[in-house]
């Protein structure tokens, strides 16, 4: 399995698009990592998840070619995962390609695209999906679970296998309430991309994860037998205001066995 990280940053991006804060202007002058878009992953070219308002981007930068995507999931409807003007250019006269696209999510992903056309609407293919129950998908099981993020709308992280390795991408998300650690407490997973929007810095809103919150996250899929001795760690999804400097962060995660990730890596999980 590989996964393309595509964007790796919370909504504002990274510098965040109007700011002018130290952090952003270290980023902006240091470049490379440490510049980040909005979050969305491509696995085996064939499972996207999520759609950003930066997937054009995504597009001219990784050499894309989304005429052949399939299959799209999305995790929640917030605007930097589900940018939904953007379905407008899979209709003819904007797009030549195969119709309709199967689009995948909750039942509010699915009451939410009834903001789009009904043009658009009749150019997906929409399946809504039920937490904690597993879906066939071309070659993967795909199972979401219930994140903590949003109390009006069911939000989901999602769990994906090839038969091979099971991944777990948990973006959006707080710390998790009690049905989803129960469900895990039945995977084993070999790698974990968990979202790190408040990076170094203790916030007070509890709906999203800072680096502590993941390592104790860490600590406790593997006292549940979870996650094992070869499980890899990701964290993504970071916000300036977490002060996410890509060397400063691999500095602090690499002695805790977790890996940094950036726009446009490619992580490989061998079968």
């Amino acid at each position: 399995m590989k996964i393309l990280f595509l964007g790796t940053s919370a909504a504002e991006g990274v510098p965040g698009i109007f700011c002018g804060c130290e952090v952003c202007q270290v980023a902006r002058q240091r470049g490379g990592k440490n510049l980040r878009t909005r979050s969305s992953i491509f696995i085996d070219g064939v499972l996207k998840i999520d759609l950003p308002p930066d997937t054009l981007h995504h597009v001219l930068t990784y050499g894309l070619d989304l005429s052949r995507l399939h299959h799209l999931l999305i995790t929640h409807t917030h605007e930097d995962h589900l940018a939904l003007h953007e379905l407008g250019y899979l209709l003819p006269g904007f797009a030549q390609r195969e119709l309709p696209l199967k689009v995948y999510g909750s039942a509010d992903f699915a009451r939410a695209l009834g903001n789009a056309s009904e043009t658009v609407r009749r150019a997906l293919e929409v399946h809504v999906l039920q937490p904690f129950t597993p879906y066939e998908i071309e070659r993967y099981t795909v199972v979401p679970v219930l994140a903590y993020h949003r109390e009006e709308e069911e939000c989901f992280n999602y769990l994906v296998s090839d038969g091979t390795k099971t991944v777990l991408y948990m973006c959006d998300t707080g710390w998790y309430r009690e049905a989803t650690w129960r469900y895990l407490a039945g995977v084993r997973l070999d790698a974990v991309i968990a979202e790190c929007t408040k990076g170094f810095v203790e916030a007070p809103y509890d709906t999203h994860l800072g680096l502590n919150d993941v390592l104790q996250l860490k600590e406790r899929l593997r006292a549940m037998g979870t996650a094992h001795a070869q499980t890899r760690w990701v964290v993504t999804h970071f916000s300036h205001n977490g002060r996410p400097l890509h060397e400063e962060l691999e500095a602090f995660c690499r002695p805790h066995g977790v890996e940094v990730a950036y726009d446009g890596w490619e992580m490989a999980l061998s079968p």
